[in-house]
């Protein structure tokens, strides 16, 4: 069994750096790293563009895995570089917050599954956009998304600790 499944909390950065704002969740990710943050019981993963086929279809009914954090550029017409909150609660399956999907398989999609089949709760720490290069290649977030990224380390800390400071289930 990989290590990560054996973990009862994941924070997950998603994104492709070389789309520009795309790579907000793995900036996230080096921050946590290079703050040093750890707890034996959660893993930091930068799940690149593939999280949905590389990390969460690896979850099922024998893993640890209880919780999800999500970290990911979004776009849902806010002002770039604001932060947003989602949980299964908030998200249509039918409709994509996460701008970017590299192999059909939504973030969205892949974790609403996970829940209702698992029993996986997640939050989505999501970052508005201001571009996306794609299909060009354009290495480099914006200014307003790349200030974002110590306060969505912030975050996304601070919800893991809240969740591993419950009860083992």
């Amino acid at each position: 069994m990989l290590s990560f499944l054996k973990k009862r909390v994941l924070i997950v950065g998603c994104g492709n750096e070389l789309f520009g704002d795309d790579g907000f969740g793995p900036a996230v990710v080096r921050e946590i790293e290079r703050r040093g943050w750890s707890h034996p019981d959660a893993e930091v993963i930068d799940a690149g563009a593939g999280a949905p086929q590389n990390v969460f279809s690896l979850i099922d009914e024998d893993s640890r895995v209880e919780f999800i954090v999500v970290v990911d550029a979004v776009d849902v017409g806010e002002e770039p570089g604001t932060l947003l909150e989602f949980g299964p609660e908030d998200l249509d399956p039918e409709a994509r917050i996460i701008p970017v999907d590299a192999h059909g398989w939504s973030v969205e999609a892949a974790l609403l599954e996970l829940h209702e089949r698992v029993g996986v709760e997640f939050r989505i720490v999501g970052c508005q956009v201001k571009e996306l290069p794609i299909p060009e290649i354009k290495p480099g977030m914006s200014e307003p998304v790349r200030r974002a990224v110590p306060r969505a380390a912030d975050r996304a800390i601070e919800l893991a600790e809240s969740y591993l400071s419950r009860e083992t289930s």
